[in-house]
């Protein structure tokens, strides 16, 4: 859950109580002593019916609270009730594995439909984002399997449902599935303009850039692992997998930019990463443009991955964090053609791509908050196996 101080949390809440009270009407939900429900969601047949619960869709610009107020819904939640809350690269990757594992059946995504209907009827997905045309025609048959069971959709993203996969290949076989999307959801857009994560004190000696940064990298590395000789390693990742690891000691990963990025490498990879490491030091990180957008898919993809791990992340770059991605624009900002003088070297690397443009923003974003104390204490809070230790390791000394 992303960490706010107390005053932040009161302003976005402040910002959003008519949103929740619209939610509560429109979503058949009440409150009771206290404790959030749903007044008729054990009560509702299987199939999709006049008493079905809506859901909600919230998105809006990064940093502004939407985690936030999925996570607190969520964590209200009664334990006992059959809920599950998920990142959507994550969600994606199992929705994969189960279909490799009913393969060669007359319609597997029925059988992960009933499977993942056993296990929760209040879904929550944080990041929804489709930039994968598997991913997007999967989703449409797959959620059409959801709702008719009668499962309840709560989930946060950086784009309005209409914008979803926009411009991504065969995309009128998507379209349904926003129909769907906006008639099983309340759409609610936080439309604050404040990135929240930006606010929270910046901690110094973890991201360096200059002359210098990769040796600055390297000393860091070696103050957190506590002087132990690093070492090769090979852990395993999902689907019998495997990931060679440069240098591993103390729970802490050392990577070139180009060995994580610039790889044949995805999601998959990065989770199973961050399930045996709990810190990421990587050198070389470079601005982004035409010329490498595929590692700029990458690079976002990490950083959505460790950033929902509560992962520490250490490196060296070529450019503070607002500048990497200065030449990745929407097709919005795209500098126009014959519009005047400008450097032509600097126009031949802009990237103009839609969804990079928009994911760009969050990364920035979560990359200065992963800075920050706050963040760098809620890590000790969350990998106390590893820290209780070495509580010293979100010091700036080196």
């Amino acid at each position: 859950m992303m960490k706010f101080s107390k005053k932040h949390l009161m302003v976005v809440w402040k910002s959003h109580r008519q949103m929740i009270s619209q939610i509560l009407k429109e979503g058949n939900l009440y409150c009771r002593g206290g404790r959030w429900f749903w007044s008729n969601l054990f009560s509702m047949g299987q199939s999709f019916g006049p008493s079905y619960v809506k859901g909600l869709y919230m998105y809006g610009g990064v940093g502004t609270g939407k985690t936030m107020l999925m996570d607190m819904f969520y964590e209200e939640l009664p334990g006992s009730w059959k809920k599950k809350r998920m990142h959507f690269h994550d969600f994606m990757l199992s929705v994969h594995s189960r279909l490799q594992r009913y393969k060669g059946m007359s319609d597997p995504l029925g059988v992960v439909a009933e499977e993942l209907t056993e296990e929760a009827l209040l879904l929550c997905i944080d990041e929804f984002m489709v930039t994968d045309v598997a991913d997007a025609l999967i989703l449409n048959r797959l959620f059409g399997h959801l709702f008719k069971r009668g499962i309840i959709l709560v989930s946060t993203s950086n784009r309005a449902p209409d914008r979803l996969y926009e411009g991504g290949l065969q995309r009128d076989l998507f379209l349904p599935f926003i129909a769907s999307l906006k008639e099983r959801c309340i759409i609610y857009e936080i439309g604050s303009t404040t990135d929240y994560r930006k606010l929270t004190a910046v901690q110094k000696g973890f991201y360096f850039c200059g002359e210098g940064a990769s040796e600055l990298l390297r000393e860091k590395f070696r103050y957190l692992t506590n002087g132990e000789s690093p070492s090769p390693a090979t852990v395993e990742v999902v689907m019998g997998r495997k990931l060679k690891v440069p240098l591993a000691a103390s729970g802490c990963a050392f990577f070139q930019f180009h060995e994580l990025c610039e790889m044949p490498l995805g999601a998959a990879d990065y989770f199973g990463l961050f399930q045996h490491f709990h810190t990421l030091a990587l050198d070389g990180v470079p601005k982004f443009g035409s010329h490498n957008r595929v590692s700029a898919y990458r690079f976002v993809t990490l950083i959505d991955i460790m950033y929902e791990h509560k992962a520490r992340f250490v490196c060296s770059a070529e450019a503070a964090p607002i500048d990497l991605f200065e030449h990745v624009v929407t097709i919005a900002d795209a500098p126009k053609r014959g519009s005047g003088r400008s450097n032509q070297s600097e126009d031949a690397d802009v990237c103009v791509d839609n969804e990079l443009g928009f994911a760009k923003e969050r990364t920035i974003s979560r990359l200065t908050e992963m800075q920050s104390k706050e963040y760098l204490e809620d890590f000790v809070l969350s990998h106390t196996p590893y820290n209780l230790e070495n509580t010293e390791a979100t010091k700036t000394g080196t």
